[in-house]
């Protein structure tokens, strides 16, 4: 009954942690290509396998680079040079 379970077809996306460890470069090989794999274990999905995301792109750089250049500008609030009781917190509200 084991050699039927093996010759089972999974449904694409699929892998046992058996499978996964006589076969990481080929897993790897296809989460490169875009896959998300789902890894089970006892018939269970127990984790998942997918490409990693850009965390920063072109144009979150370049937001960024602004949010800088506008930060060490300042702000003109009308408000005038900071006192020394309102930078330790004495100053009246």
């Amino acid at each position: 009954m084991f050699h039927l379970l093996q010759q089972v077809e999974r449904p694409m996306g699929i892998m046992t942690v058996r499978e996964l460890n006589a076969n990481v470069s080929q897993a790897i090989a296809r989460v490169e290509k875009g896959e998300t794999l789902d890894i089970s274990k006892h018939g269970k999905i127990v984790a998942e396998m997918r490409p990693k995301r850009p965390v920063r792109d072109a144009a979150w750089h370049d937001r960024y680079d602004r949010m800088l250049a506008l930060m060490e500008k300042g702000a003109d609030l009308g408000g005038g040079p900071l006192t020394m009781e309102d930078r330790y917190g004495d100053a009246r509200l």
